[in-house]
């Protein structure tokens, strides 16, 4: 007997031993629905088949339904063939990618009605992730305007909530709050002849960046739990959503616990509880250190400053890797969108997708990519150091630090006045954290070997590509011809966003830092970490319950038989 009789075959079987304990009615209308099933198979795919495992299986699925009508449960043509069709979806599968199929059909028993658990989360979860992304670039440009005007230190106090989105209109107001800032260092050290309306300026700063950050908060939050409770998100992207919150929160509680250390004086020594300034005495905290009293300026800590920014990236580049993820498993999953750059628009193309993500050659340059971003993610932290210390005012020159050297001279790097013990025991790791020579000398370095790394990394992607395309000819399983071209698209955005990050950090030195280029060179680092965090997305594979959910959907019986129709009544 020809192979391809025997799925049939298994079906006229079947369908008889169920219509045989069925109702004369609805076993005319299964057996209308096999003949139309049997008519629609492709030959071709029917072949592929395992003729034990097409009998069984079948045979198997319609005496669960046989069990279901003598129970006098409702069934509808529509569930018949739907369950037909899985079954045709996993005898036309390859050899090679039956052990797959198999495993994600006991992934999908699990989640096997969308609406209570969605293998995909909607696409209106990842537009919505973007524009919060959005917000949080923007706001990180707020805060580093904020701080390269000298306006953080502006509001005194912290009220959370809606109380502190309320802006002084009055006089009496403008004037309450003004007071509340001369009894700051920061007033009695460096803006004692600040008036209201200099006050005002650097006030609204601060308070723009205090109510976007409140925005953020609002604006993610509540349209998150409404996605949530429509079950419009998938399991695994509802904890990343649980995290974004509570990084949003931190994220607010680490504002203020900045801000809060720069309203008042350093603890040089440790001991002393006040410091003495001109007007008289100031309380001072151990939260900052520096060589002398005397050569203090008011500012908050460099720490805390790295602490919050290094949150606010996290939280952003959190949002856009979840919101890439969503977009790109629902296109996977429905089979519609590009995913890696790839119109992935029927089984066989995903599945050649899904075998070329999971190739060892992108598998280990993926791995790669993420230490690149932390390279990178390390290198920014490192400027809000250089931030935080004003270290961006000494050593206005690239690329010698000072007659010609490359490095400043050892006493200069690791300064005794620096070192707070009498044995001199913390003298290395306080000048690494509070020099500001050292703190911008660390910073080149690490921004120098961060250029050449992101520019090696497009050198091994193009290298890649090729290798990948020799490989894929003698391939065993089936995969694309060539590599994803979202690959090498993202390499070559990384090369030109590093070359115009460097340009942007060398200008910004060269030229004492202004505040158009500082704010830039600020907002660089966030788009270079963008592109390379697309990049690792682009490397992902694909989830199992996403190719499972795409096996299930995209078949041409579920295309053109299947029909949503009323019961049969016996």
């Amino acid at each position: 007997m020809a192979a391809h009789m025997v799925p049939r075959l298994g079906i006229r079987l079947a369908s008889h031993a169920l219509v045989s304990h069925t109702s004369r009615p609805l076993a005319a209308a299964f057996q209308r629905s096999f003949v139309a099933l049997a008519r629609r198979s492709s030959l071709s795919t029917l072949a592929n088949a395992s003729p034990f495992c097409s009998v069984s299986t079948t045979t198997t699925t319609l005496l669960q339904m046989r069990r279901s009508a003598l129970n006098s449960a409702p069934l509808s043509c529509s569930v018949v063939l739907t369950a037909l069709a899985r079954h045709q979806s996993t005898a036309a599968a390859t050899p090679a990618d039956y052990a797959s199929t198999s495993s994600a059909d006991s992934t999908t028993s699990s989640t096997r009605t969308e609406s209570s658990a969605p293998a995909a989360s909607k696409p209106v979860v990842a537009l919505h992730l973007y524009a919060l992304a959005f917000l949080v670039y923007a706001i990180v440009v707020v805060g580093g305007l904020t701080r390269l005007t000298e306006s953080g230190l502006s509001i005194t106090e912290w009220n959370p909530g809606f109380k502190g989105m309320r802006l002084p209109i009055t006089t009496p107001e403008w004037e309450a709050e003004w007071d509340k800032y001369k009894q700051t260092p920061e007033f009695h050290l460096l803006n004692s002849k600040m008036s209201l309306d200099d006050f005002k300026a650097i006030y609204m700063w601060e308070w723009g960046h205090r109510v976007l950050g409140r925005v953020i908060g609002v604006a993610f939050v509540l349209p998150a739990a409404y996605f949530v409770t429509r079950r419009w998100v998938a399991p695994g992207t509802r904890w990343k959503l649980a995290a974004i919150a509570a990084g949003i929160g931190f994220q607010g509680f680490l504002g203020w616990f900045m801000v809060k250390s720069g309203l008042t004086a350093p603890e040089p020594s440790g001991r002393a509880k006040t410091v003495q300034v001109e007007g008289g005495e100031l309380p001072t905290s151990a939260a900052q250190t520096s060589a002398a009293a005397a050569d203090w300026t008011p500012r908050v800590s460099h720490f805390r400053l790295a602490m919050h920014m290094g949150t606010a990236f996290l939280v952003y580049l959190a949002m856009l890797h979840t919101g890439l993820a969503v977009q790109r498993d629902y296109n996977a999953a429905n089979l519609g969108g590009r995913v890696s750059g790839v119109q992935a628009r029927t089984q066989a193309v995903l599945t050649q997708l899904a075998n070329t993500l999971n190739h060892p050659l992108l598998r280990t340059h993926s791995r790669l990519t993420k230490a690149v971003v932390a390279l990178v993610f390390t290198t920014a932290m490192s400027g809000a150091l250089v931030a935080g210390l004003d270290a961006g005012l000494v050593y206005n020159e690239f690329p010698t630090m000072g007659e010609g050297r490359i490095a400043p001279p050892m006493h200069e790097l690791m300064d005794d006045r620096y070192s707070q013990r009498d044995d001199g025991s913390d003298r290395v790791w306080r000048n690494l954290a509070q020099n500001p020579v050292t703190v911008q000398l660390i910073h080149r370095t690490l921004a120098v070997t961060t250029a050449c790394t992101v520019l090696a990394l497009a050198w091994k992607t193009h290298r890649l590509s090729r290798a990948y395309t020799a490989a894929a000819r003698v391939a065993s399983t089936p995969v694309l011809p060539t590599m994803p071209p979202r690959v090498v698209q993202l390499a070559n955005a990384s090369v030109a966003v590093v070359a115009a990050q460097v340009t942007l950090g060398i200008s910004t030195l060269i030229y004492m830092v202004p505040i158009p280029l500082a704010s830039a060179h600020q907002a660089g680092s966030l788009a270079l970490l963008s592109v390379l965090v697309a990049l690792i997305s682009a490397l992902r594979p694909i989830p199992t319950r996403i190719l499972a959910q795409a096996a299930t959907r995209h078949t041409s019986i579920l295309r053109k038989v299947v029909h949503p129709t009323p019961a049969l009544k016996p």
